[in-house]
């Protein structure tokens, strides 16, 4: 198996993903429709994907035998996270559920100290919090924290 199948993966399903929400009203930057969100965070996974697809490939011509058994686990870990999120998103808000998700990625998937993991997932939940929620006005979920 290749090393860059689970990007293959990826980027197929980005491309799914971006012409699927491109059905939707895709709306203006300080008026977000419905497609606005889904289109660029599918054309965000498409450059990611494509990035891992060539690092890949360069990688298999310096090296022959590649561990793959770890890609495949953060490949499912992350699947799982994003099932997680997903499940979570409504009941438990957005800050909420980013927060999780990041520190589960960065300390379970990545192995990162807790200290790290804390601190980026803090930062990284505020700041996007701030620029969808406040700055472009998109509705979010409170969930718990709106009592």
């Amino acid at each position: 198996m290749t090393p860059a199948l689970p990007w293959l993966i990826f980027l197929c399903f980005a491309f799914v993903s971006i012409y699927e929400a491109a059905k939707l009203p895709f709306g203006t930057v300080s008026a977000p429709g419905a497609g606005f969100f889904p289109v660029i965070l599918a054309a965000l996974l498409a450059v990611i994907s494509l990035s891992g697809v060539i690092a890949a490939f360069r990688q298999a011509v310096g090296q022959e035998n590649l561990e793959t058994s770890l890609v495949w686990k953060k490949i499912i870990l992350t699947v799982t996270a994003l099932l997680g999120f997903g499940v979570l998103f409504e009941p438990a808000g957005y800050l909420a559920t980013t927060f999780l998700f990041v520190v589960f990625q960065l300390r379970i998937a990545e192995r990162k100290s807790w200290a790290l993991a804390g601190v980026v997932a803090f930062s990284a939940s505020l700041v996007s919090y701030i620029l969808f929620g406040l700055v472009l006005g998109a509705p979010l979920p409170a969930g718990f924290l709106s009592i």
